[in-house]
């Protein structure tokens, strides 16, 4: 079985998402984020997920021309519409602007609508880690599990995350 470098593996995964129909920028933060969740043993949310993206970008579940807005805004706090395409563009934006917010406030709160699967929630906080704020992600999810005895899916895999400063590294 040939070995690919992390590199390879990304512009591997940028070029089927693009062949697909997302754009160049969608195409590039997607893969990084999907080959960073494989060199990190997350295959679930790594490589596996590029022909599902690919799929959805084909059938018009998500829009991989789609670029985000912010669509409400109020002090410290922003709602990002990621217009129906991929959840990576939209979520860096949503974290971008609330660091900023955040510098700016003392707080923000960022939310991202008309989105899709948006990986390893962990992921999307390690500007927030390298700005050395408190950050959390939450994610809501369509039903996946039965409830104990039961036999319909009644539950969401609602991933969480969160990131905290350690005091070696405050700025």
């Amino acid at each position: 079985m040939p070995t690919l470098t992390y590199s390879e593996l990304r512009d591997l995964a940028s070029r089927a998402l693009a062949r697909a129909g997302a754009s160049e920028a969608t195409a590039r933060i997607t893969a990084r984020a999907l080959a960073d969740a494989e060199a990190q043993g997350l295959s679930s949310h790594g490589m596996a997920r590029v022909a599902q993206y690919a799929t959805h970008l084909r059938n018009g579940r998500a829009d991989g021309r789609a670029v985000p807005v912010i669509a409400r805004e109020r002090g410290g706090a922003i709602l990002v519409d990621a217009q129906c395409g991929l959840a990576f563009p939209a979520c860096t934006l949503a974290v971008d602007e609330a660091i900023r917010r955040a510098r700016d406030s003392g707080v923000a709160f960022a939310g991202v609508t008309n989105s899709h699967h948006f990986g390893v929630a962990a992921w999307h906080l390690e500007p927030v880690a390298a700005a050395c704020m408190v950050g959390l992600a939450f994610g809501n999810s369509p039903a996946a599990m039965p409830a104990a005895g039961g036999k319909r899916a009644l539950f969401g895999t609602n991933p969480i995350a969160a990131v905290f400063p350690r005091r070696a590294s405050a700025a």
